[in-house]
């Protein structure tokens, strides 16, 4: 925790020292200072990996700098928005991976009323610091260019976040920060469960009045949605579920969602899942998350997020889901498995995997075999075995699909005595 600012430096990728250097030289070009600052100071400090994300403070033209930036690395000017002095450049890494530099000027804020937008003016770094959430993000290394090459100036500290990495502790900047921003509550949440902090007691206390008095009530519900989406990117998700439960959170942004002992042996299914197992990402944790919740729950969600259309298929889906497991009984043939589980889409059956243990080895062989299996004939094989376009046709199709599954029809000439025997219409039916 306490390794010195140039030691820090070397934690970074080659990639991302490349573009920093880079962004270094351009910002003593703009006679600006340029500083790393939050997360990523602190990643390094832990040494935990790093996010494609990289957040830059300007002490100078921001966008100025971003604007040059983003030209002479070959990249892309994006989120530009000039009334808050913030811009980002999208550039592609080594390998294809894209790296993103967030530049804002460093400024202090001010919040009209609770949850809103703020109003901000340029300002020193060190009050650019004062401004945000906790002690381990209030963190800020200075990056020089030396002959080109990225050099580590001074590393700022000033409210402790390297003590309380240590430690274990969260802890709030100001008592008016989750008034100023009650989204704070949802980051915080994040951190805890990832770092393994826990909230000092005056954090404990703003976090529930800030809960009492219904702050998150006054924050749009696209931003508790963004808020949501980065905890599902989280590496244990349900232990970010765990202790928005046990700190209030949860009943405010997903009413109905419970911690539980059989969502926790769910989700460690998951969790530990061997690499040949069905994979895992974002969406099939939330389904994972919200498998138990009432359909009446699930509208709720889908009425107040404006969520992805993926997403939202899949919380459609899931009371379906949940129907379906009873069904795969031992036994089942394989066009049975296939007839039940084809209405839903490989993310819903990944989460039906997970949330049924007893049906596992059925959703694992649907997945990677019968999901993609196609009968032996195709439709224009069928008409040249005499079946007319039409509704038979498809009928037909899936017929010999199933016999296919079954293991009925292995090869085009079975198929071809099959259609010949069974489907009426066909020649010798």
């Amino acid at each position: 925790m306490h390794a010195p600012p140039e030691a820090l430096l070397t934690r970074l990728p080659p990639d991302y020292r490349a573009a920093l250097a880079q962004a270094a030289s351009l910002a003593e070009a703009h006679a600006a200072r340029l500083w790393l600052v939050g997360g990523v100071v602190r990643d390094l400090l832990c040494q935990a990996p790093l996010g494609r994300d990289v957040d830059l403070a300007v002490e100078g033209d921001a966008l100025a700098l971003a604007h040059d930036l983003a030209t002479r690395l070959g990249g892309r000017l994006r989120a530009v928005h000039a009334v808050f002095g913030t811009a980002s450049v999208e550039v592609q890494a080594a390998g294809g991976a894209t790296l993103i530099l967030d530049l804002a000027g460093s400024r202090v804020e001010r919040y009209p009323s609770p949850g809103a937008l703020p109003q901000v003016a340029p300002a020193p770094i060190e009050d650019d610091l004062y401004r945000r959430d906790f002690s381990v993000n209030a963190l800020a290394l200075e990056l020089r260019a030396v002959d080109g090459q990225l050099r580590a100036g001074r590393l700022l500290d000033p409210f402790g976040g390297r003590a309380d990495l240590v430690t274990g502790r969260l802890r709030l900047l100001h008592g008016e920060s989750l008034r100023d921003d009650p989204t704070r509550m949802l980051r915080g949440v994040r951190l805890a469960a990832r770092l393994a902090l826990r909230p000092d007691p005056a954090t404990a206390a703003q976090i529930q009045a800030a809960l009492e008095a219904g702050y998150l009530s006054l924050v749009s519900d696209e931003r508790i949605l963004t808020e949501l989406c980065l905890s599902l990117e989280e590496p244990r998700p349900d232990e970010t579920l765990r202790l928005a439960d046990a700190w209030g959170l949860t009943p405010q942004v997903v009413p109905g969602l419970a911690w539980s002992e059989a969502l926790a042996e769910r989700c460690a299914r998951l969790a530990v899942a061997p690499g040949n197992a069905p994979a895992g990402g974002p969406l099939v944790w939330a389904g994972l998350l919200l498998y138990d919740l009432a359909t009446e729950g699930l509208t709720a969600i889908t009425a107040r997020y404006p969520l992805p259309a993926e997403a939202a298929d899949l919380l459609r889906q899931l009371p379906g889901l949940r129907a379906v497991a009873p069904l795969l009984t031992p036994g089942l043939p394989n066009s049975g498995i296939d007839r039940l589980l084809r209405p839903f889409s490989v993310t819903a059956v990944t989460v039906l995997h997970y949330a049924e243990p007893a049906v596992a080895a059925t959703t694992a062989r649907y997945l990677r075999q019968l999901r993609t299996m196609r009968a032996p004939l195709n439709g224009n094989d069928l008409q040249r075995l005499g079946i007319a376009p039409g509704p038979l046709l498809g009928q037909t199709l899936e017929a010999l699909r199933a016999a296919a599954l079954d293991g009925e029809v292995n090869t085009r000439e079975e198929a071809e005595a099959w259609v010949r025997r069974y489907a009426p219409g066909s020649p010798g039916a």
